[in-house]
Formats: structure tokens, C-alpha cells, sequence
């Protein structure tokens, strides 16, 4: 295709799984260890809030945490000739998820209700470490503290037994359709001879951790960009449903894309081109490399799949295979991402 390519490594935990284990593994040995000294209190306080920043997708020092191993972004750039250049970036990740029991479709519909009480019965065991360690409500505190214990060992295991049982999922839908459409996208615009375009296709690696990858690009090129001037189109889970222009996201926090590309692409929404193929969605069930974006105030557009029951089939799923995609979603998602930044670069540049 013509692109400059170039690499860009990061360090990440392999899977989600070490972080689950590191997160639950401090909060149990800091619960175990409030008889015996005070220190336990802070130690129990701190994991809490490494695990609070960690499941409402912000950074968290907890993804610093052993084992470490070297992953890559793959970033292609078709550069501008100009010196006034408008910066797209077309991502997605290219990782693939372990399988998970708790994505089932019966499961996804409470995720995060499910996450938001695990994060508030992590705050509970800490005042509950606080109160014991300080005499208070003695003798039912103890207690309290050891059945917190439990529920925190059948939570490790049921969020990452999937992984030990079944490996990895093949990763059809989440995210060969994202990275095969933020292609085909470039590929048009790169065909257009589009005027000062700077283009590149972002592929990350880690978004399955945790965004990690989206995470290190942002932090490593943010201040390269200006946000007048930058479009982002983010690429995720195309496989099945329909596609999906997204609102908002987030657990506790409530993530909102009130941006101008999300704003072109609802009045698309509003055109016979667009009209029957694609909607408008909310989704909180984990999250998409976007969010770095929006939490720096760069406008991006998420797009992903989703069916009448807001849910994304076979994410996470063994099954989630060639056979299941549609790719008539794909096809949407290229043509409204193409429409989008059309849009974006005929919008004078003051009034972004």
C-alpha cells in the first residue's frame, strides 16, 4: 500500500489475567494480614485504588506490574507533502482475547453492573480493614472481612478460568474486522489524492490488557497533534449486528463522545445512505482504545457492532470464527468512516 511502517514497542503484561491476579492477590494478602499489623490497612487502601483507576479505564500503575513482555503498535503513515497538514488516524487492535465465561450472552448484560459491585466491595474490604485494625464493630467485622476473602478467590477464578480452560479465542470478529476495515479505509483515502491529508493506520497491540497500546501511542505522539486538525476512527468488533456509532461507554464513570466527528457521523445517520444500516449505541461492557483520546480531548469517532440486544456476539468466545461474520458491516463502517472524513475535512478549521 505504500505506507512508511514502523514499530513501536511498549511493555504490557501477556493478558488481563496477570493484572486480576496481582489486583486480587494484594487485596486477599492485605485482608490476611489486618491481625497482624497496620501496614495491611494502607496495603489493602492502595490495590483498591489501583483496581478503581484500573476498571473505569483509566491509566493504572498496575499494568507496571511482573511479568512484563514486549509487545508492538504497527503504525503506517502516508505523510503529507504540505506544511498544512490534517492528521487522520485510522486504528484498531489487532490482539486477540482469552476466552472468557463472563462474556456469554447472558453475562455481557451484566457485566458491568457485575464489575460495579466488585469495585464496591473492594472499597468495603478496605474500610472494613480500617475498622478492625482501629477495633471498631468487633467481633462481627472479622467476619465480614473473611467472607470478602472468599467472594475475592471466586472471583479470580471465575474471570480467568476461561483462559486456562480454552486458551485464546481465533479473534474473527474481535478484531480481524476492525483491523481489515481501518485498512480498506486508508486505502480509499490513499486512492482520493485527498489535499494536506496526513494519514496513518494505527494497529495495536494490548488492547485486550487493558488499552495499553492505544494508551502508550497517545501519551508517546499526543503532543504532535492538534486537535483542531486530527480525526481518529476507531475500529472494533465488526463482525455481527449492526453497526454502531458509539455515545458513550464507561463503568462507574460515564465516558461521552461529544465530539464533532461523532456529531458528523449522527447527522450521516440522518441520510438515505445510512439510514437503515447503522445506529447509534452505548456500550459498558469493557472498552475500546478510544477512550485514551477522549479523555485527551482529541476527537475520534468508535465505531463496533452491535446486536438488537446491545451486546457483541461471540466476543470472548471460542466460537468467534470466520463463519459467524457478516461482512456487510465491515463494508458500513468503511463507507460511513469515508463519509465521516469528508465531512471532517470540509468543516473550516475554526469551527472545530
Amino acid at each position: 500500500m505504500g505506507a512508511t511502517v514502523r514499530k513501536e514497542p511498549f511493555q504490557t503484561p501477556r493478558t488481563y489475567v496477570t493484572i486480576v491476579y496481582w489486583l486480587i492477590g494484594g487485596l486477599l494478602a492485605g485482608l490476611l494480614l489486618v491481625p497482624v499489623t497496620g501496614v495491611a490497612i494502607g496495603f489493602v487502601w492502595y490495590f483498591t485504588w489501583l483496581a478503581w483507576r484500573y476498571f473505569n479505564w483509566r491509566y493504572s500503575f498496575i499494568t507496571k506490574f511482573p511479568v512484563q513482555h514486549t509487545a508492538y503498535n504497527i503504525v503506517g503513515r502516508w505523510a503529507s507533502d504540505t506544511a498544512v497538514r490534517q492528521k487522520i488516524i485510522l486504528m484498531a487492535h489487532y490482539d486477540t482475547a482469552p476466552v472468557s465465561f463472563l462474556y456469554g450472552p447472558k453475562q455481557q448484560a451484566r457485566f458491568r453492573s457485575s464489575l460495579i459491585v466488585s469495585l464496591i466491595l473492594m472499597a468495603l474490604a478496605a474500610l472494613v480493614a480500617t475498622f478492625e485494625a482501629f477495633g471498631v464493630g468487633l467481633p462481627y467485622i472479622p467476619q465480614i472481612r473473611y467472607v470478602l476473602m472468599v467472594y475475592l478467590v471466586v472471583q479470580a477464578v471465575m474471570s480467568t478460568a476461561g483462559y486456562w480452560i480454552k486458551g485464546y479465542t481465533n479473534g474473527a470478529s474481535d478484531n480481524a474486522t476492525g483491523v481489515a476495515a481501518a485498512l480498506a479505509t486508508a486505502d480509499r483515502l490513499r486512492e482520493m489524492e485527498l489535499p494536506n491529508l496526513d494519514l496513518e493506520v494505527v494497529l495495536t497491540s494490548a488492547e485486550e490488557v487493558g488499552m495499553i497500546g492505544a494508551h502508550q501511542y497517545v501519551e508517546a505522539h499526543k503532543k504532535e497533534w492538534n486537535p483542531a486538525q486530527t480525526l481518529v476512527i476507531n475500529f472494533d468488533t465488526l463482525g455481527a449486528g449492526r453497526l454502531t456509532v458509539v455515545e458513550r461507554t464507561g463503568t462507574l464513570e460515564v465516558i461521552r463522545y461529544d465530539n464533532i466527528p461523532t456529531q458528523l457521523a449522527r447527522n450521516l445517520l440522518q441520510t438515505d445512505a445510512f439510514r437503515n444500516r447503522a445506529q447509534f449505541g452505548r456500550w459498558h461492557t469493557a472498552d475500546f482504545d478510544s477512550v485514551w483520546f477522549v479523555r485527551n480531548r482529541i476527537p475520534v469517532l468508535a465505531l463496533c457492532a452491535l446486536d438488537s440486544a446491545g451486546q457483541m456476539p461471540c466476543i470472548h468466545q471460542p466460537d468467534d470464527k470466520l463463519a459467524q461474520i457478516d461482512p456487510t458491516v465491515m463494508q458500513t463502517a468503511v463507507d460511513l468512516a469515508e463519509a465521516t472524513i469528508h465531512k471532517w475535512m470540509a468543516e473550516p478549521i475554526m469551527a472545530r
